[in-house]
């Protein structure tokens, strides 16, 4: 029997955790232990070892799901033998009417069916509620948020709640270099400002928090984009070095061979001069790593495709086929596996989320909206038994 004095101070510390506010059962199985770090050496050697370890990016995938399709999605996934699942933590979903209420129940069993399935959770923290928006963008969750210590508040909140359950490794925002996902236009002060105080928030709740950038979108720099680059930079210029422990990259790009990387987006993230890579060497950072948080070619949607009979290179297209795909897909990895300075890779997505043509954004999938494995499928498979 736990002596009394004992158990009065574990529960005054679950208490402040506020994980004591999750249903008896719910979260994890008798049987499943979870481990933490004890000691910065051993947290800091786990960070090291990041390198050639493979995910899904699932992104708000699996909100929507049903628990039994939800169950059957995350042993989909295990199957493949992926260690990481990147998923969105909405504050719009979380957070949706006020600053003092919250709903965690999709989250709680999302949490749940990953954790049990051994997979490590890469959350993103993003999208705005309606309450918290800047007035200039209130009709969308991508506005930035009118008080950054707010978003901050938000994050150290869903940081404490989950980090008793293994949850450690958290990107602030997604792709807030463009303005598709942050409203009206990219700000890099602004994303600075929100960075600093988040990080801040997140290691006061937890020192073993690892905290990335938002993953960088290709994109022009122009009056409300920036280029991956050009926005890392900008992001040092105002004041960001020191508060983030990663950086995060999406380098999407048609790759039918390995020497075109140096003209695109990879060459953004890698060459020498003028790249996430040579910015962060420059500035000190060369200890940290990039993460390829999201990285895919869809094979539908609207516009040219490349085949493997014609790859249509001279129409800059965005789309292949299974063929094209795989292709990519092979490349890519043999590109990542090359740099000893990236951290995991995650492939975006799992599976298609439609059959219309009107959107690329339903055919990212290693498996196609009905569950039929994709080429690269069977290819993301053996990769990572192979390099494990």
């Amino acid at each position: 029997m736990v002596p009394t004095a004992i158990f009065i101070i574990i529960f005054t510390f679950l208490v402040s955790l506020n994980v004591n506010s999750i249903p008896a059962n719910h979260f994890l199985p008798a049987n499943f232990a979870l481990s933490a770090p004890v000691s910065e050496t051993k947290n800091k050697t786990a960070k090291d070892t990041l390198h050639n370890t493979y995910g899904i990016a699932a992104g708000s995938s699996l909100t929507s799901l049903s628990p039994q399709e939800l169950n059957t999605r995350i042993a989909n996934m295990a199957a493949l033998g992926i260690t990481w699942i990147r998923l969105d933590f909405d504050w719009s979903q979380i957070q949706p009417d006020n600053s003092t209420s919250y709903n965690w129940s999709t989250y709680d069993n999302i949490v749940n069916v990953i954790v049990a399935h051994h997979i490590n959770i890469l959350g993103i923290l993003d999208y705005t509620p309606a309450w918290a928006r800047a007035s200039v963008c209130q009709d969308t969750n991508k506005c930035y948020p009118a008080d950054p210590n707010q978003f901050a508040a938000f994050a150290a909140t869903v940081s404490q709640r989950y980090s008793p359950y293994g949850l450690h490794y958290w990107e602030i925002w997604n792709e807030p270099n463009t303005p598709n996902f942050w409203a009206p236009g990219a700000n890099a002060a602004q994303y600075t400002q929100l960075l600093k105080a988040t990080y801040v928030a997140i290691k006061q709740v937890d020192p073993w928090s690892y905290v990335l950038t938002g993953g960088l979108a290709p994109d022009s720099t122009t009056s409300n984009s920036y280029t991956p680059p050009d926005f890392l930079a900008a992001i040092y210029k105002d004041g960001g070095k020191g508060y983030f422990d990663g950086v995060a990259d999406h380098p999407y790009q048609l790759i039918v061979n390995q020497s075109d990387a140096s003209d695109g987006a990879w060459g953004q993230m890698a060459d020498s001069t003028d790249s996430l890579r040579s910015i962060m060497v420059a500035h000190g950072n060369s200890n940290k790593k990039i993460w390829i948080t999201e990285f895919g070619i869809p094979t539908g949607g609207p516009g040219q495709i490349a085949t493997s009979t014609n790859l249509n290179l001279s129409q800059n297209p965005f789309e292949a086929d299974y063929t094209i795909q795989n292709l990519v897909m092979v490349n890519a990895l043999t590109l990542y596996k090359s740099y000893s300075w990236t951290g995991p890779f995650f492939w975006y997505t799992y599976q298609d989320s439609g059959t219309s043509q009107d959107s690329v954004e339903n055919f990212f999938g290693i498996v196609d909206y009905y569950g039929n494995p994709k080429p690269t499928y069977t290819t993301y498979q053996n990769w990572i038994t192979d390099n494990k």
